[in-house]
This record gives structure tokens, sequence and C-alpha cells, in this order.
């Protein structure tokens, strides 16, 4: 039990970000749910480094959970149109760096590859944080801040996706999943 328990916890926010995309609007419910899956993705990792149970099964369950959870999210933000058409267009601008950026890797290295940086997991939390954020301030502005990290996290993984020699070459400010 205890070697699958971080794919239990990665799986549990699988089926709450099910819940969430369900969600018509950013309710409590939404946001308690929504948190859990927050504090799951914050304890999957761990979890599986310190029972020693890291697979390529958690780390794939792990991302999708993420997606999932995002897209949820996301998917309120479009219909309730809450954001607008600017941030949209800077959104997928980004997200098309990031898109290059994968695709670099998978030419380079023969597998999509997008190292976990500092300012990686500073987005992350920057885009979870949101629900919480428009609750107290204009989405407008916490909405640029997300995309300003955005843009300069794309651009930096787009350097280290031509700066490394392969894929797991040292980046002094990238984290690694299998650092020692």
């Amino acid at each position: 039990m205890k070697k699958h328990l971080a794919n239990i916890v990665s799986f549990t926010r699988i089926i709450g970000a099910i819940v969430l995309f369900f969600q018509t609007e950013i309710s409590p419910l939404f946001l308690g749910i929504y948190i859990l899956c927050g504090f799951t993705d914050l304890i999957d990792g761990p979890i599986a480094r310190k029972t020693g149970a890291t697979s390529t099964l958690g780390a794939t369950l792990d991302s999708v959970g993420d997606i999932m959870t995002y897209l949820a999210l996301t998917k309120i933000l479009i219909v309730k149109k809450l954001v607008p058409v600017w941030i949209l267009v800077w959104i997928i601008s980004a997200g098309l760096v990031f898109a290059v950026d994968a695709v670099i890797s998978n030419v380079r290295f023969g597998k999509f590859y997008l190292p976990h940086t500092y300012l990686g997991k500073i987005f992350g939390g920057s885009v979870f944080v949101l629900p919480v954020a428009m609750q107290v301030m204009l989405p407008e502005i916490w909405m640029a801040v997300i995309c300003t990290i955005a843009s300069v996290h794309a651009i930096e993984l787009f350097y280290v996706q031509l700066k490394i020699d392969r894929a797991k070459d040292f980046v002094p400010w990238a984290i690694y999943v299998n650092k020692k």
C-alpha cells in the first residue's frame, strides 16, 4: 500500500479535477475541491520520494492531474467571461512558446522534456492562487502578473532547451525529480 500511496494521492487530484470540470462557477465548493487538488499536488512528489516509489506512472498521473485541474479552472474563466481577450491572446502566445520548447526537446532528445525550474514553480503557484486572488482583487491584475511570469518562464525554458546538451544536464536553477 505504501508503494502506491503517491499514485493514489495523484489519482485523487484527477478525480477532484473531474468534479471541478462540471462546476459552473467559482463557488465555495469549487474553491474547496480546488484547494484539495493543490494540496495533493504538493504532497504526491514528496510522498513518492520518501517511500522510494517514484515512477513514470506517478509523474504522468501528476502531470495529468495538473493539466486537468487547470483546464477546469480555465473552462470556468472562459465560460463566465472572466478573462479579457488581451489576456487570452497573451496566454495563447505564451502557450505557443511552451509548445515550441517541447518540440525542441523532442527534436534534440527524442522526448518531450520541460525542466522544472524555480520560475516554473512560481508560475504554477501564481496560477493556483488565481481563484482565491480573484475574490479580493481585480482578476485582470493577477492574470497580468501570471502572464508576465509565464512569458519569462517560457523564454527561460527556450534558453534551457538550447543550452543543455542532454535532457538530464544540470541547470543551476532547475529542480529535477531524480536530483541526488
